[in-house]
C-alpha cells in the first residue's frame, strides 16, 4: 500500500472538519474532547516530515522571462489558428485569472465580451456569470466573479486585438469558445473560418499549459493553475489590497491570497543570493554597487545600472564576451531582471 502524504492527510482533515461542521455542528480541530486525537495528528504529521513525504508540492508562478517567451510564441505579422488560440487563451487565463481547468470546456463565444471605458480605451471582460468552486448557484449576484479587465495594450501583441480576431474566425457552426485549430495544410490565413466544426477537448485544455511550456521549452513544466498564481502574486508585488484582489480573482477569503505572498517570487530569491554573494566580493572586486567591469582578452565591457538596480558583482556574473561580440549582447544572468543597463565597448 502506497504511503500517504502530509498533503493528502491534511485533505482528509480539512474534509472531515467540513463535514462535522455540517453535519454535526461540531469543530474537530477545537473541541477539547478531541484533544488527544489532535495530538495523534499532528504525530502523525511529524512523522510524515520525518519519512521525506512532508513535502508540499506549490503551484510555481511563472518567471518573467518565461512569460516574454509565451507572449512572443505569437506572431501577429504571420497568424495561424494554433498560436492565436494558445495567446487568447493565455491572456484571458492570465488577466481574468481563471482557475486552472474549471469551466474551460463549457466557455461559450458569449462567455466574453468587449467593451469600451470612459477614456476610450477598449477591454475584454467575463459577461456570463458561472458556477465554480467559490461560486455556486444559491449565492447572491456580488459574490459572482469576473470584475478583472483584459485592456488593449499599445503594439501588436494587443490580447484585445488578438480576441477580437480570434472571435472573428471560430467556426460559426459551434458555440463553445474553444474549437480545434485547423491543420497547416488545410489553413490559408485568408480563409474566413480558421477553426474546425469541434470542440478542444476537455484533458486537452486541462493540460494545455503543460504542453506550452514542453513546445516553448520554458524553464519548468507548468500548469494551467500556475497562470493564477502568477497574476495573484504580481498582484502582492504591486501592494494591491487583498479586498481587491479577491473581487479580481473570486478568492472567497483573503487567507487563500496570503497563501500567495508567504512564497518567495523567483526575483526576490535571486536578489537575495546575489546580495549575500556580492557581500563576499564586494571590497576586492567592484568599485561600486552599481558598476560591473567585465575582461577579456579583446575588449573591456563597463555595465552601469541605475541605483535603484540589484545588478550582482563581477565574481557574480561568470559570463565570457568573444572579441567579435555583436553590438548587442544578451546577458545570462537572471540578475539583470528588471534592470537598466548601459553597456559600453572600449577596444584596446
Amino acid at each position: 500500500m502506497a504511503k500517504t502524504t502530509k498533503t493528502a492527510l491534511i485533505g482528509l482533515r480539512f474534509r472531515l472538519q467540513s463535514h462535522f461542521l455540517l453535519k454535526k455542528n461540531v469543530d474537530i480541530m477545537g473541541d477539547q474532547e478531541l484533544a488527544k486525537s489532535n495530538q495523534v495528528y499532528e504525530a502523525a504529521i511529524v512523522e510524515l516530515k520525518r519519512q521525506g513525504f512532508g513535502n508540499v508540492e506549490h503551484h510555481n508562478a511563472i518567471s518573467r522571462e518565461d512569460l516574454q517567451i509565451i507572449q512572443l510564441s505569437y506572431n501577429p505579422a504571420v497568424p495561424d489558428p494554433k498560436s492565436l488560440q494558445r495567446f487568447v487563451w493565455f491572456n484571458i487565463m492570465f488577466h481574468l485569472i481563471r482557475r486552472g481547468r474549471e469551466n474551460l470546456r463549457l466557455l461559450t463565444k458569449q462567455s466574453f465580451a468587449i467593451k469600451t471605458d470612459a477614456t476610450g480605451r477598449k477591454f475584454v471582460y467575463q459577461a456570463a456569470d458561472e458556477l465554480d468552486k467559490n461560486h455556486r448557484g444559491h449565492e447572491n449576484a456580488d459574490d459572482s466573479p469576473g470584475e478583472g479587465r483584459m485592456y488593449e495594450q499599445d503594439g501588436s501583441l494587443c490580447p484585445v486585438k488578438a480576441f477580437e480576431l480570434y472571435l472573428a474566425k471560430l467556426n460559426p457552426k459551434l458555440s463553445c469558445l474553444w474549437q480545434k485549430p485547423k491543420a497547416k495544410e488545410h489553413f490559408k490565413e485568408t480563409n474566413e473560418v480558421w477553426y474546425c466544426n469541434v470542440p478542444v477537448g476537455k484533458n486537452t485544455l486541462g493540460t494545455l499549459m503543460s504542453r506550452i511550456s514542453k513546445e516553448l521549452e520554458l524553464s519548468q513544466t507548468y500548469t494551467n493553475h500556475c497562470i493564477r498564481t502568477t497574476a495573484v502574486s504580481l498582484f502582492d508585488e504591486c501592494n494591491f489590497e487583498d479586498r481587491h484582489i479577491m473581487r479580481v480573482s473570486g478568492h472567497k477569503s483573503e487567507s487563500s491570497i496570503r497563501s500567495y505572498s508567504r512564497r518567495l517570487s523567483e526575483v526576490k530569491q535571486k536578489q537575495i543570493s546575489h546580495s549575500l554573494s556580492s557581500a563576499c566580493f564586494n571590497s576586492t572586486n567592484a568599485s561600486s554597487s552599481s558598476e560591473i567591469v567585465l575582461v577579456n582578452e579583446a575588449e573591456e565591457i563597463v555595465c552601469t545600472g541605475s541605483e535603484t538596480t540589484n545588478c550582482p558583482q563581477s565574481p557574480v556574473l561568470t559570463q565570457n564576451f568573444a572579441s567579435h561580440s555583436q553590438e548587442t549582447v544578451n546577458f545570462h544572468s537572471a540578475a539583470f531582471a528588471g534592470a537598466n543597463v548601459t553597456i559600453k565597448f572600449y577596444k584596446k
